[in-house]
């Protein structure tokens, strides 16, 4: 690649690259959800696709998750996936941040960062600057060589998110902060044009993210006549969170929003996701399930999907004609019905048209004196007057479903073991906190851990019915009563909860208890660290798990003391891993099943079926997951009792109400060895008996 100072740059209306306007069709695949085994045929599919560029965001929450202890190794080799990007022709978007939001664990931000002194985030405070500086030069310093003006792929790079979020909560502080990230910015000399999306810093390209970006055009030239406009955020589906059912997007309206976004002037549009992946480890945010799948083209495991297909035809034609869409300025439109517009692109050789109904019913139309008929929510794509490529027509060849076929006799051994309440601790491993008052669990935890007991006593003076109320408490809580499981936190949780004095960090669980002194214990079950302000309505920093606030029985408040032991005895001596060998595991009894607080240990051989695989956990509850001491991320079998956002009606739409929101947990290949050890952290009980290896098939439905 040519080496040049001015190796990218930008005019009206598009990217130049070595000075050639380019039209970018780009999709997000970030390197930590997938495995650097899954990232050539994750290139060479996009590439094959139609895609010209690769977007990612950099997860600093997982390159320093200690202050000063860099991680780039294996699936954080951020160097070696941009360079694979590059081997196969593709240019790389790399959004910086460090705020990604991205559903990943407090928003890609080290949890670290809480315990800063006089700490405030993503506003004009000098800890969080001199934290973020600090991190951003050592990372240039890294990719110096990958960036175009290097000879490297990098052709554009983002610093901080979505800003205008959370603008309106720092007010002139905020802007000021805004200020500063444009210094640094420049002051990086990455020799390359820098974005921003919703709500950009001085110079920087503004960009766009959403569902549709056409009906924003007007607004971004009238704001940035000299930018092109490119979307940053192409949503082809949604995220999940736990208790809420599976989102999808259906591909004709994915081919529409992009077709009808280049037809009005757009010149890069970047899917988010291309390709979500998974959530390893303890790595999604809040709530946010451990499959990224997102219904994304490539979907979770790598494998392409309807949409992919349907995209693909569409990326081949505005790459055939992306001359002559670049020479030209802007189509004007021409309106052919109240909803219908065309546009149109010509030259001396060609004329590309783009025929677009805005409305949700079909619609007929007069294009050069034929009567032309418009389905709902499409665009045709006509070359020279021919119809090449209709968005809500998808090819019978293109169509698949996505098949899960268990592998039988995998599985040779169930074993098991206890994880003790912490009245049971072995005397070494007790670091338990006593207090007056229940502590902030991150305050002990600084969330190396999802678990943290809370134990106190108090006492009833009659068998009765009554009501146990946590106020001020964060996530999921299981309650034992002298020793015994009693009740765990209803679902759904909600995912943006509000106020902390709000009634979503308030639990109440009802049952009896006989007359006498009782043991209260809390195993609180963090879900991820929120990924940004708007969650709690509070900045960043404030993020709390656990028990801070007080515990009522009816109307009598337990005073406590407190007795605080961040942890399982599981998770300090590895039971998944080498500590596992040092365990008296016991196989499968009827005794076993069904009870709280268990270690399931499972071996299976590697399946001789082609991958990709999950295992199947169906007869599970909640708990952590591990391949050969590997972790595979949170597993929650919760029914998907809730309800869609109202601002996704009729662009998302539900699929497997009333099932677990997410049933399947990836198994990546590279992980695997000829002899398995699956171990599972159970928290509320299951049967593993029905736990099963499949392998994940896409079956073309013709």
């Amino acid at each position: 690649m040519e080496t040049s100072s001015t190796a990218v740059g930008y005019d009206s209306r598009a990217i130049l690259i070595h000075g050639q306007r380019t039209l970018i069709l780009s999709g997000a695949i970030h390197y930590p959800r997938s495995t650097p085994a899954m990232w050539p045929e994750l290139m060479r599919q996009s590439k094959e696709a139609g895609l010209n560029t690769i977007e990612t965001y950099v997860f600093w929450n997982l390159h320093e998750r200690e202050r000063g202890v860099f991680d780039f190794s294996e699936r954080l080799d951020l160097f070696r996936f941009c360079a694979l990007a590059e081997h196969y022709g593709l240019h790389v978007i790399l959004r910086i941040g460090p705020y990604i939001c991205a559903e990943t664990n407090y928003g890609g931000l080290p949890a670290w960062l809480r315990d800063v002194p006089d700490m405030a985030i993503r506003t004009y405070n000098q800890p969080f600057m001199r934290e973020k500086e600090r991190w951003v030069r050592f990372l240039v310093d890294y990719i110096r060589p990958l960036l175009a003006s290097n000879g490297g792929p990098i052709i554009l790079a983002q610093l901080e998110n979505e800003y205008e979020n959370i603008a309106s909560r720092y007010g002139t502080e905020g802007q000021h902060y805004l200020r500063w990230v444009s210094e640094l910015g420049q002051a990086l000399n990455l020799g390359i044009p820098l974005v921003m999306c919703v709500g950009a810093a001085a110079g920087a390209i503004e960009t766009m993210n959403g569902f549709y970006a056409h009906p924003m055009l007007e607004q971004h030239t009238f704001q940035h006549p000299d930018q092109p406009a490119i979307w940053t955020e192409d949503w082809p589906g949604w995220y999940d969170t736990y208790g809420y059912p599976h989102h999808i997007r259906t591909p004709q309206d994915v081919a529409y929003g992009v077709a009808r976004f280049i037809a009005a002037g757009g010149t890069g549009v970047n899917y988010y996701m291309w390709h979500g992946g998974t959530n390893f480890g303890r790595e999604a945010m809040y709530l946010q399930t451990t499959s990224y799948d997102f219904n994304a083209p490539l979907d979770e495991f790598g494998q392409p999907t309807t949409k992919l297909r349907h995209l693909a035809q569409l990326h081949s034609i505005l790459t055939d004609y992306a001359d002559l869409l670049l020479s030209n300025e802007r189509a004007q439109p021409q309106s052919l019905g109240e909803l219908q517009t065309a546009y149109t692109y010509a030259n001396n050789t060609y004329t590309l048209t783009f025929l677009c109904n805005d409305a949700p019913l079909p619609a007929d139309c007069s294009w050069n004196e034929e009567q032309v008929s418009l389905p709902a929510h499409s665009v045709l794509l006509l070359v020279n007057g021919q119809l090449r490529f209709n968005t809500s027509d998808i090819a019978t060849v293109h169509a698949a479903r996505r098949d899960y076929q268990p592998q039988e006799q995998l599985i040779h051994e169930r074993s098991w073991t206890t994880e003790p309440l912490p009245s049971h601790w072995p005397a070494l491993l007790r670091s338990a906190v006593t207090e007056e008052k229940p502590r902030e669990q991150l305050a002990l935890t600084h969330d190396r851990t999802d678990y943290c007991w809370y134990s106190t006593t108090f006492s009833t003076a009659e068998e009765e019915e009554g009501t146990l109320s946590l106020i001020g408490f964060a996530d999921v809580a299981h309650i034992f009563i002298d020793g015994k499981f009693y009740a765990t936190s209803p679902t759904p949780l909600i995912e943006n909860r509000g106020s902390f004095e709000g009634p979503a960090f308030s639990q109440s669980f009802r049952f009896s208890l006989p007359v006498g002194d009782h043991e209260l214990m809390i195993l609180s079950c963090a879900m991820g660290l929120i990924k940004g302000d708007w969650m709690i309505d509070a900045n960043m920093v404030e993020e709390r798990k656990g028990l801070w606030g007080h515990a009522r029985w009816n109307s009598t408040v337990l005073e406590g003391p407190w007795s605080m032991q961040p942890g399982l005895v599981g998770e300090q001596t590895a039971f998944f891993a080498a500590g596992g060998t040092l365990v008296d595991w016991q196989l499968v009894g009827a005794e076993a099943s069904q009870e709280p607080l268990r270690w399931w240990r499972l071996t299976f051989d590697r399946p001789e079926a082609a991958g990709p695989y999950v295992v199947d956990l169906a007869g599970m509850q909640k708990g952590i997951a591990w391949l050969n001491g590997r972790c595979i991320g949170r597993y929650w079998l919760a029914r998907a009792t809730g309800e869609l956002d109202h601002w996704h009606t009729n662009i998302i739409f539900a699929q497997n109400t009333d099932e677990p929101t997410q049933r399947y947990y990836h198994l990546p290949n590279e992980w695997l060895q000829d002899k398995n050890t699956l171990v599972l952290f159970e928290e509320l009980g299951g049967d593993p008996a029905s736990i099963a290896i499949c392998s994940v098939t896409e079956t073309p439905l013709s």
